[in-house]
């Protein structure tokens, strides 16, 4: 009886696996409006995305690459997130840059989000990889040194731009902080007279 019910189990598991080699793959369908004061489901992540949320910046650039979510595939805006989610330090981006980079057939280009990935991972498989997988396509791409100088100074020129970034909104910020500690100081100030007159 038991070996009639392993043989049982065993033949059902060669079947679902057939039967699901057979199913038909449907994309996930872009999100459409129905009514004007709809939202899309991906209103929260796109505002935590914008508001810097680098992990968010991350998934939004999946969801684009991939045309899933709700959102059509665009590989621009999700180069986009992917750089912004890097920006902020988040290393698994620089690798998903390099593979979009390869896909497009731009060796320099992997080779400088591959490089700035090894920066970022100081230790770890992710580390591991993003060493291996440059060494291969050095070695696949047939990169010239003249190739590697090029993307060497590509990658400098994008942390010129990544710091000045982040300079300008740590300097924002300030200014904001500064702007909101003034009207509350103004506030401060008038309660206070306000609170002297009536005595």
């Amino acid at each position: 009886m038991m070996r009639y019910f392993l043989v049982m189990i065993l033949l059902s598991c060669l079947g679902t696996t057939a039967a699901q080699a057979h199913l038909k793959y449907y994309p996930d369908p872009v999100y459409q409006k129905l009514n004007d004061d709809d939202s899309s489901p991906m209103t929260d992540m796109i505002d935590l995305a914008a508001q810097g949320d680098v992990r968010a910046q991350f998934i939004m650039g999946d969801l684009y690459s991939k045309g899933k979510g709700g959102v059509a595939k665009d590989l621009t805006a999700a180069r986009h997130w992917f750089e912004e989610s890097g920006i902020h330090g988040y290393g698994h981006s620089f690798i998903r840059l390099a593979a979009l980079a390869k896909h497009d057939n731009r060796p320099k280009e992997a080779w400088q989000w591959y490089s700035l990935a090894i920066k970022t991972f100081d230790y770890g498989d992710e580390r591991k990889y993003a060493i291996q997988a440059r060494h291969d396509l050095v070695e696949n791409a047939t990169l010239s040194e003249e190739d590697i100088r090029e993307a060497r100074k590509s990658m400098s020129a994008w942390e010129d731009m990544r710091d000045q970034h982040l300079y300008d909104e740590k300097k924002a910020v300030l200014e904001q902080k500064n702007k909101l500690t003034s009207i509350a100081g103004e506030n401060k100030n008038e309660q206070d007279k306000s609170q002297d007159a009536s005595r």
